[in-house]
């Protein structure tokens, strides 16, 4: 995965565990202002630097920063004042706070071998941004049984099997922004055959998480057979997975 994705994905679980904690002044990455954005991208950029970096030297690195760029204690953060509660040395941080600098780091290491590449042109590749533009505040995909949950407007990477489903529905979902994405040309020539395979194994287990429904118009689209309905959903997964084996994708 990017740094910027992995800096964006580090910034929500910062958030997420600071609302957890009580704290819900962090606003989403989207509406983060560009300091904020800037911080995280720079811890991002020090732990793949450094792989052996520690939770202590993250927040050493975070503190010379911030030293740099003209911030200093304060009980309250204020970006104005550009003052930080956590303005302090590592080892007068409370544990609720060095928490933060363990959870950075595991995920820029969880992250950073993840293949997020997508192509377009040809709909292959391992995620599709699909962009949620519903009436809802917020909507949870169960139709799909993907669970993954849209804030109105927001982008999510799905895998493409099932973006391919989502973006019929086109007054909920639309084509998000491919911040990640290659072109059709950025794809190796000798690659092609490695790309179908992956492009097999992804409908494979897209299938493997799909419900009832989305099996049955995921093999009426792709193979025009019509499943029938009076067979356990590890059955209709099961031909489903044959006629992709025998077919392609």
């Amino acid at each position: 995965m990017k740094p910027e994705q992995i800096a964006k994905f580090a910034h929500e679980i910062n958030r997420a565990y600071c609302a957890s904690l009580g704290d819900d002044s962090h606003p989403s990455w989207e509406d983060a202002p560009d300091w904020q954005k800037a911080s995280a991208r720079a811890g991002v950029d020090m732990h793949l630097a450094n792989p052996d970096a520690t939770p202590e030297q993250s927040h050493e690195s975070w503190l010379a920063q911030k030293t740099a760029d003209g911030w200093k204690f304060g009980a309250v953060k204020d970006a104005d004042k550009k003052e930080h509660p956590c303005f302090l040395p590592y080892a007068e941080l409370p544990a609720e706070q060095k928490a933060k600098d363990y959870l950075f780091r595991a995920v820029v290491h969880g992250l950073k071998d993840v293949k997020t590449d997508v192509v377009l042109a040809a709909g292959v590749g391992t995620l599709t941004p699909v962009k949620y533009i519903g009436k809802r505040a917020s909507n949870t995909d169960g139709t799909y049984n993907t669970r993954i949950t849209w804030a109105q407007g927001q982008t999510q990477l799905v895998p493409n099997a099932i973006a391919a489903q989502m973006l019929k529905h086109t007054d909920t979902y639309a084509l998000g922004e491919a911040e990640l994405g290659a072109t059709l040309q950025d794809v190796p020539a000798d690659k092609e055959e490695e790309r179908e395979d992956d492009k097999t194994q992804e409908m494979r287990d897209s299938i493997a998480i799909m419900n009832k429904a989305a099996v049955t118009e995921l093999v009426k689209t792709n193979f025009n057979v019509d499943l029938d309905k009076k067979m356990t959903l590890a059955e209709m997964r099961a031909q489903a997975t044959q006629l992709v084996d025998q077919y392609g994708v």
